[in-house]
């Protein structure tokens, strides 16, 4: 019963439904940080889930469209992204962050050294301190990140994701579930976002989403990615 309501629901009332899951997952983030536990949100469970995909070609479109000697990979999760853009060019320097204490310790086995960030719990100073340090890296990569942080806190990742000179930035749409999306949003929403930080879409988004599509990577990547540079 409580599936077909949902189900039901959702065909006819889709932005309560997505309003109301976006609700639901914050009420159940919060309970988890104010857990005795504290238990990493996203375990090696929730990595094996998201350990697939053409990332190697990932990178080679994104170089193609956004050539970078430096890189800095907002939320980088276990590293996949990265050891695609190390695979492509070993001498790029690439700087990854991530709150995830499981993520960190598998990019660590891959060779790959990840810093942690906890935006919830970082400071708008920290954050605007740590955009002063990557504003000199050439790209910003940040996938499917920015729907796992409460609204209120999503500026300090925008703060921080703008720096570079340009970005590739993905996140889920609403009614795409998943662990803890507490904030799905129309790509709009992103795009207006970010342009208030001095990105804006590049002229040549629609060919790198194209290319972006036609690689073996989960569908939420070619659903929601988009490149933007500065004006």
């Amino acid at each position: 019963m409580r599936h077909a309501a949902l189900r039901w629901l959702r065909a006819r009332a889709p932005n309560l439904y997505w309003r109301g899951r976006n609700a639901a997952a914050l009420a159940g983030l919060y309970v988890h940080r104010l857990s005795a536990s504290r238990a990493d949100a996203y375990d090696d469970g929730f990595w094996d889930f998201h350990a697939v995909g053409d990332w190697t070609g990932f990178a080679r479109a994104v170089l193609a469209y956004a050539p970078a000697r430096s890189i800095a990979d907002i939320g980088c999760g276990h590293g996949l992204a990265m050891d695609g853009f190390r695979q492509v060019d070993p001498t790029i320097d690439l700087r990854g962050y991530d709150d995830s204490e499981s993520a960190r310790r598998r990019a660590h086995e891959r060779g790959l050294t990840v810093e942690p960030l906890d935006i919830v719990a970082t400071s708008q100073a920290a954050a605007v301190a740590l955009a002063r340090d990557l504003s000199t890296v050439d790209l910003g990569v940040c996938l499917e990140v920015a729907e796992h942080l409460p609204p209120w806190h999503a500026d300090k990742l925008l703060t921080i994701v703008a720096a570079p000179r340009r970005l590739v930035f993905s996140a889920a749409h609403p009614n795409q579930g998943g662990r803890f999306h507490v904030n799905e949003q129309p790509a709009q929403y992103w795009i207006r976002r970010l342009a208030r930080h001095g990105l804006v879409l590049s002229s040549r988004d629609a060919e790198f989403r194209r290319d972006v599509a036609a690689l073996d990577l989960p569908w939420w990547y070619a659903a929601n990615v988009h490149l933007f540079e500065r004006r």
